[in-house]
């Protein structure tokens, strides 16, 4: 079976290009959509409440729409090259970890990705209902924000 991945042609050059591109090649019944993408120039380090953030150098801030077909749309078992938070904007999505335990997310929740520490499986396994995702990828400048492939665990179909 096809290992799949969403968003491997960002790596073209220009965003209309990259645009197209995923257009026409998105990978296991997803649509993906650069919203934007920004490089942040400065390091950064911030400590307010329980919020921490800290980057050595610049990075690259992308934020992306992705659109699960209903009946088994699939980002593939992957890792990301940066963090990645992820709202679910309609729909379900189901995610596995690394461990084989599923969680299931609707509208309004939201979930983390670490980055290349951890790899997963997101799918939506609605029969009848596209599911539509939001992330934020925080990556090195130039870097796709998807995917290195992963092998498949779990016995989970992708």
């Amino acid at each position: 079976m096809r290992r799949s991945l969403w968003l491997t042609l960002l790596v073209a050059a220009s965003l209309a290009v990259a645009g197209s591109a995923l257009a026409e090649h998105a990978p296991g019944g997803t649509t993906p959509v650069l919203l934007a993408r920004g490089t942040l120039a400065e390091k950064v380090k911030v400590n307010v409440g329980d919020i921490k953030i800290q980057t050595k150098d610049a990075v690259d801030v992308a934020t992306m729409q992705v659109t699960f077909a209903k009946g088994g749309g699939s980002a593939g078992w992957h890792i990301h090259p940066g963090p990645v938070f992820v709202v679910i904007k309609s729909g379900e999505i189901s995610v596995w970890n690394e461990d084989c335990e599923k969680t299931v997310y609707g509208p309004g929740e939201t979930f983390f990705e670490m980055g290349p520490e951890a790899s997963m499986l997101v799918k939506n396994e609605d029969p009848d209902t596209d599911a539509v995702v939001v992330g934020t990828f925080i990556v090195p400048v130039g870097a796709a924000p998807l995917t290195i492939p992963t092998e498949h665990l779990c016995g989970i179909e992708e």
